[in-house]
C-alpha cells in the first residue's frame, strides 16, 4: 500500500504531529454517524473538523503504512471476526474533561486493538498513555465544568443501540489535520488493497 501523508504540518500543534501517518479505528454506520457528528458540531466543533464520529482502536502508526504493512494487517483482520457493538449510556472521565458514548464490549476491541498494534509500524510507537477504554467522544475540548452540565443536558438525547461491526478503518490526516480513509481492513475475510 502506498498512500500520501500531510506535508505542510509546521502549522499543527505538537500533540498532533504523532498522527501523521494515521490510526486504526472504527467509523459508526449511518444514521448513528451522522447523529454523533451532529453532536459534535454542536457541542465541540474543533474536535469534529478533526474527525467524523468514530471508536479509536490503535496508538498512532510511527512510520509509513507500507504495502507490507497492509497484507499483515489485512491478515490480522481477516482471522478476527465481526463484532457486536452496543452503543450508549454517555459517560466521562473525569477529572480529565469530555463526553462520550460508552462502547461495548470492551474485550473484544481490546483483543482486535492488541493484534492490529502488534504488526508494524505500530509495534514501533510508543506505548499508550492512558489505559485503553473503547468510547464515542461526543465533547473533548471542553472544560471539566462544561462537561457535568453536557452530561446533563444530553441525558435524553444521545444516542444507544448496537450495530455489527465489520470493518476497521485506516484514517490518516490530511494538511488541515482532518482524517481521511485511506483504506479498509475487512473482519473475517479479505479485501483488496486501498487507493
Amino acid at each position: 500500500m502506498v498512500t500520501e501523508y500531510a506535508s505542510d504540518i509546521e502549522h499543527w500543534e505538537d500533540w498532533q504531529h504523532e498522527y501523521r501517518f494515521g490510526v486504526l479505528l472504527l467509523f459508526p454506520p449511518e444514521p448513528l454517524r451522522s447523529i454523533v457528528n451532529g453532536l459534535r458540531r454542536q457541542h465541540d466543533p474543533r474536535s469534529q473538523r478533526y474527525c467524523d464520529a468514530h471508536i479509536s482502536l490503535t496508538v498512532p502508526a510511527a512510520a509509513p503504512v507500507t504495502a507490507s504493512h497492509w497484507a499483515e494487517l489485512t491478515a490480522v483482520a481477516s482471522a478476527i471476526e465481526p463484532i457486536e457493538i452496543t452503543y450508549g449510556p454517555l459517560k466521562h472521565y473525569l477529572p480529565h474533561p469530555g463526553v462520550c458514548l460508552a462502547t461495548e464490549p470492551a474485550e473484544a476491541l481490546d483483543a482486535l486493538r492488541l493484534a492490529l498494534e502488534a504488526v508494524s509500524p505500530f509495534s514501533e510507537a510508543p506505548p499508550r498513555r492512558h489505559p485503553f477504554s473503547p468510547h464515542m467522544t461526543i465533547a473533548e475540548f471542553i472544560t471539566a465544568h462544561r462537561t457535568e452540565s453536557l452530561m446533563d443536558e444530553l441525558a435524553s438525547l444521545a444516542p444507544s443501540g448496537h450495530f455489527l461491526c465489520q470493518e476497521v478503518s485506516y484514517a490518516v490526516p490530511n494538511d488541515a489535520f482532518h482524517f481521511e480513509e485511506r483504506g479498509r481492513l475487512r473482519l473475517g475475510t479479505r479485501l483488496p488493497p486501498p487507493h
